[in-house]
């Protein structure tokens, strides 16, 4: 029986993704297989990508709660955004890597509340890019 995304979201749920991350990476599947299953969840890695990092990648995108596109999230207020985050609860690894893509990197205070750190900034980098695009003639 191949393994599916469903697979893999139902072995995190049993075994949480420390332990569906160890279990991917001690089972029989090979490499290619489990290329092709990151293929399925419409990601990709460089082909030098170690075992460990493909299964990395895997583990995430099947635990990944922030569905909306990032201009969207640009488009929502800071209260929008909070709602948005308190309602989806993504991880705290989430909500990092969501910022390292916008090119945030919040420092330890921050990080203490990572909601409200996430909501401001995201809006604020919404707001100024719509001011942006309005005065372009």
């Amino acid at each position: 029986m191949p393994m599916t995304v469903d697979n893999i979201k139902l072995l995190v749920e049993w075994l949480g993704e420390d332990g569906a991350q160890v279990g991917l990476d001690k089972s029989t599947l090979t490499v290619a297989e489990l290329r092709n299953l990151l293929k399925d969840m419409g990601k990709e890695v460089p082909s030098k990508a170690r075992r460990r990092d493909i299964i990395s990648e895997i583990i995430f995108g099947a635990t990944k709660r922030i569905d909306a596109p990032i201009e969207e999230l640009l488009a929502m207020n800071a209260d929008m955004l909070l709602s948005y985050f308190e309602e989806k609860r993504p991880s705290r690894t989430e909500l990092l890597k969501l910022l390292g893509e916008l090119d945030f990197h919040p420092g330890s205070e921050a990080q203490k509340s990572l909601y409200k750190y996430a909501a401001r900034q995201i809006a604020e980098t919404g707001m100024f890019q719509r001011v942006a695009h309005s005065r372009k003639p």
